[in-house]
């Protein structure tokens, strides 16, 4: 006689599966995520610069990047007549 198949294994097989699905998902949703860059369109600046078309990396590499994007947006705050744009009479 044939022993009936358990019903613990059956269940075991599909909570691993069903992790391994989830380990995959999660991989490749990380690796989309972090490889997004933005394209920048030649400008001109406020001087009268050009500035050429380039890709902007997406995360900065520098150790201090948090520390500098900090400072500069406070410069920012506290010189906000520095940088409004004089009308041209």
């Amino acid at each position: 006689m044939e022993q009936p198949k358990r019903k613990n294994d059956s269940c075991l097989f599909s909570v691993i599966m069903m992790g391994v699905i989830i380990f995959v998902i999660s991989i490749s949703n990380n690796k989309t995520e972090s490889g997004t860059s933005s394209y920048v369109k030649p400008h001109v600046t406020r001087t009268g610069k050009f500035v050429k078309g380039h890709v902007r990396k997406s995360v900065s590499t520098s150790p201090n990047a948090v520390k500098r994007q900090n400072y500069s947006k406070g410069y920012y705050q506290r010189h906000k007549s520095r940088y409004t744009k004089s009308k041209k009479e």
